[in-house]
């Protein structure tokens, strides 16, 4: 299986792709966000490991919701309908569905540039091709290095939780909340360190 999209130039990539999604904002066309999409999703079949393949996979399934819950806003409140839940026009379908293809449109884009692209060799191409300045670069590697940790400590906040007795549903704000009091922390220590390594105005 090819893997070409990994040998590709980060900093050519993700301009690549931004500066096309930024085109595509401007165009309202049904048949644009299919043609995007599928052209996405054909360079991630033919240009990645099996394994992006399973992740491109799992990421689409919630994706999919968040797209049918697009069209049928765009059924029944778009262009053309005449009250909420009722007066479903031709219009009124068309603008689901060009809401809803848009939104794949989008994490088509975003899917390429995710599973095809190391963060780290992305921030250090920008600090080579872009000129990108080193504070910045070494701010983007330790958000990076940080989301890791993020996902550890809400995880260990809603176990916290649970061990105390305190109920904690999959949609609860509690585990969130404490894990957002620690990431303040964090960055609070990671601009210290970036001070104490010269990175300053």
């Amino acid at each position: 299986m090819s893997d070409f999209l990994f040998r590709i130039n980060p900093f050519y990539k993700f301009t690549f792709l931004v500066v096309f999604a930024t085109v595509i904002t401007f165009i309202h066309s049904f048949w644009m966000n299919v043609w995007v999409f599928g052209a996405c999703i054909f360079l991630l079949l033919t240009g990645t490991r099996p394994a992006q393949h399973i992740k491109a996979l799992k990421i689409l399934i919630p994706v999919t919701v968040f797209a049918v819950s697009l069209f049928f806003s765009g059924l029944f409140f778009g262009g053309g309908a005449t009250g909420p839940f009722g007066g479903i026009s031709t219009a009124s379908t068309q603008s689901g569905m060009n809401m809803a293809t848009r939104f794949y449109s989008f994490v088509g884009i975003g899917l390429l540039i995710s599973l095809t692209t190391d963060p780290y060799a992305l921030v250090k191409s920008l600090r080579t091709h872009a000129k990108l300045p080193r504070k910045f670069a070494y701010g983007m590697l330790a958000a990076i290095h940080l989301l890791p940790h993020m996902k550890t400590e809400y995880q260990n906040a809603r176990l916290a939780f649970r061990v105390r007795g305190v109920p904690v549903g999959p949609l609860s704000l509690k585990p969130i909340f404490a894990m957002l009091v620690n990431a303040f922390r964090w960055s609070e220590m990671l601009s210290i360190a970036m001070i104490s390594r010269g990175f300053y105005e």
